[in-house]
C-alpha cells in the first residue's frame, strides 16, 4: 500500500478513535509568503493529514470544492468525522447539535488559522481536547470578532448570519491576556506539572439549532490552515460539505437506528440493578468522570453524602465524554427496578430567541433536557428550550416512559414534555445549561462541589420523582399538582424491595 494512503488510514483510525466515547498575534500578513520547507515536521504531518502546501494563487477565501479529487465523499477533508444521531449517537450528544471533529498539528511557533462564516444557529463555538476527550479550551461564537465590513449576529441585535470571521487556535496554555479571536491548546497533567498539550489536538466545531438539512446554518465548514505563529502559511487542510466518518460522506443511509430504539420497549421483567441510580434519584451537578463515579460508590455503599469522608475530587477539564467548556450540567439517574414512569421538574429560565426577552439579556444562549443511557452514552430524544412546554407558573414537567405506557395526560397540552426511555434498563435524564449570564445566580455553573444544589439554584433546580401512572393520570390536575401527587405517593408507597421511610 503506497505510504500516503497508509497515513490516510490511520488518521481514519484516530478519529474512530475520538469518536467512540499557544499564544501568537491575530494580525495576518498581507505580503507575499513562502511555505516552509516540505521537508520540515509540520509540513510532513500535514501532508498526513491531507493538507497542502499554498500557493501564490490560492485565496483563503475561496471555498474548496467537495467534488474535489481529495475531498471526493469526504476523503482526505480536513473534518475528518461529525457527530450522526443515527450512526454516532455517543457522548451524551444533544439532538439540537451538530458538530465535527478535525486534528491539529500543534507544536511550538505554529497555530491552526480558522477562516469560517457566521452560520444560521443559536450558538456556534470551537473546542480542543487532549487526546482523553477532555476540553482543554474553547472560543464562543459572541467572543469572535469579524472581520472588516462584517457583523457578529451572535452579538449584535439585527446582524444578517453571513458574515465572515477568522479566528485562531495557539499552541500551550491559555494566557491570562488572550489574543483576540484566539482559544489554545492547552496543557495537560496532574498536580504542579503541566505539560504543553501536542502535538496533535482535536478540535470540535459546533453548531446548535442551525438551519439546513446538516445543521450547518447554511453555511460552507471553516476552512483549516496551519501557519506559523507570525502568519506564514505552511499549509491548507482540504474542505468538504461533509467528512468521510461515520457516514461515509453522507453516502451511508440513515437506517432508522435511533427511532427503533425509541419505540422499543424494554422487559420491565428484566429491571437490572445498574450502579447508575438510587432510589430516590439523585440530581447532581456534573464535574468529572472521577466524582461521577465516586459517587456511584457512595451511593451504592449507602453512605450519607453530607457525612461522607470521600474527598471531593478535581474536575477533569470540563469532564471529559467531549464535552463543551461553555455547557454546564446536572444528571439525575434512574432505573425501571425503582418504576416504569419517572418525572423531572423544575422553574424554566429565559433563552435567546424566547418570546419577550430583550437580545442579550435572557439568563442563558440555550437549555434542553435530554434522555440518554449511561453505558452506551446514546440520547433517545432530547427537548429544546424551544419546544419544552411550560405551565402558568413557568415551571416545565419532563416524564419519561416507555412508548407503550405513555401516560394518557403526559401531552403538550396538558403541560408535560413527554421523552422515550428507549430499550434500556436504565436512564440518566441530562440537564444542559448554555452560556449561562452573569446576572443569574441561580446557574448549574454557581453551584460548589459537594454542595446540594437547592441552596444555590432554589426554585430552579430540577426535582424529580417516578410515579405510578394511575396516579399521574388523574384527571383535571395541573401539572403542579401531577407532580406533587406523584411525590406524595413515592413517599407513601417506596418501590419494592425499599423500606418505608
Amino acid at each position: 500500500m503506497h505510504r500516503t494512503n497508509q497515513r490516510r488510514l490511520a488518521t481514519i483510525a484516530l478519529s474512530f478513535t475520538l469518536l467512540g466515547c499557544g499564544s501568537g498575534s491575530t494580525e495576518k500578513t498581507t505580503e507575499t509568503t513562502s511555505p516552509e520547507s516540505s521537508t520540515s515536521p509540520l509540513a510532513s504531518l500535514m501532508s498526513m493529514l491531507g493538507g497542502s502546501e499554498p500557493t501564490e494563487n490560492d485565496s483563503p477565501k475561496e471555498e474548496s470544492s467537495a467534488t474535489n479529487a481529495d475531498t471526493l465523499k469526504g476523503l482526505g477533508c480536513g473534518w475528518i468525522a461529525a457527530s450522526d444521531a443515527d450512526n454516532a449517537n455517543i457522548a451524551f450528544p444533544d439532538k439540537a447539535a451538530r458538530y465535527w471533529v478535525a486534528l491539529a498539528p500543534m507544536t511550538p511557533g505554529n497555530r491552526l488559522r480558522i477562516e469560517g462564516i457566521y452560520p444560521k444557529a443559536r450558538y456556534f463555538s470551537f473546542n480542543s481536547y487532549d487526546l482523553a476527550l477532555r476540553p482543554t479550551d474553547a472560543i464562543a461564537d459572541r467572543e469572535i470578532i469579524p472581520e472588516a465590513g462584517s457583523r457578529n449576529p451572535f452579538t449584535e441585535a439585527g446582524a444578517s448570519p453571513g458574515g465572515r470571521y477568522t479566528a485562531f487556535l495557539n499552541f500551550g496554555a491559555a494566557p491570562e491576556k488572550r489574543a483576540a479571536n484566539s482559544f489554545y491548546s492547552g496543557a495537560i497533567g496532574a498536580g504542579p506539572v503541566q505539560l504543553p498539550n501536542g502535538p496533535v489536538v482535536p478540535i470540535i466545531y459546533r453548531t446548535y439549532l442551525a438551519s439546513g438539512e446538516r445543521q450547518d446554518g447554511g453555511v460552507a465548514l471553516p476552512i483549516l490552515t496551519l501557519e506559523s505563529s507570525t502568519g506564514q502559511a505552511i499549509a491548507t487542510l482540504p474542505t468538504c460539505s461533509e467528512p468521510f466518518l461515520p457516514s461515509f460522506g453522507g453516502l451511508l443511509p440513515d437506517f432508522g437506528f435511533n427511532e427503533l430504539i425509541n419505540q422499543t420497549d424494554y422487559p420491565n421483567q428484566l429491571a437490572l440493578p445498574f450502579p447508575t441510580a438510587v432510589y430516590p434519584a439523585k440530581t447532581r451537578p456534573f464535574y468529572g468522570l472521577p466524582q461521577t463515579a465516586m459517587n456511584m460508590i457512595i451511593d451504592q455503599l449507602g453512605i450519607a453524602e453530607q457525612a461522607s469522608q470521600f474527598p471531593a475530587l478535581p474536575t477533569t477539564g470540563g469532564g471529559g465524554f467531549l464535552s463543551n467548556v461553555h455547557n454546564d450540567y446536572t444528571t439525575s439517574a434512574f432505573a425501571r427496578r425503582y418504576g416504569n414512569l419517572f418525572l423531572l421538574r423544575a422553574k424554566a429560565p429565559s433563552f435567546r430567541d424566547k418570546k419577550g426577552v430583550t437580545f442579550g439579556q435572557e439568563q442563558m444562549r440555550y437549555w434542553s433536557i435530554c434522555q440518554n443511557e449511561f453505558l452506551t452514552q446514546r440520547y433517545t430524544d432530547c427537548s429544546a428550550d424551544k419546544d419544552t412546554v411550560l405551565d402558568a407558573d413557568g415551571y416545565f414537567t419532563v416524564a419519561v416512559s416507555d412508548t407503550a405506557e405513555r401516560p394518557t395526560h403526559a401531552t403538550t397540552a396538558q403541560g408535560i414534555t413527554w421523552l422515550p426511555w428507549g430499550a434500556y434498563p436504565d436512564g440518566l435524564l441530562l440537564y444542559r445549561q448554555m452560556l449561562v449570564d452573569d446576572n443569574y445566580p441561580q446557574a448549574i455553573k454557581r453551584v460548589p462541589q459537594g454542595t446540594d444544589i437547592n441552596e444555590v439554584m432554589g426554585e430552579f433546580a430540577p426535582q424529580t420523582t417516578y410515579c405510578r401512572p394511575e396516579i399521574f393520570d388523574q384527571p383535571n390536575r395541573t401539572p403542579k399538582q401531577r407532580f406533587a401527587a406523584c411525590l406524595a405517593d413515592q413517599e407513601a408507597n417506596p418501590a419494592d424491595g425499599v423500606p418505608s421511610p
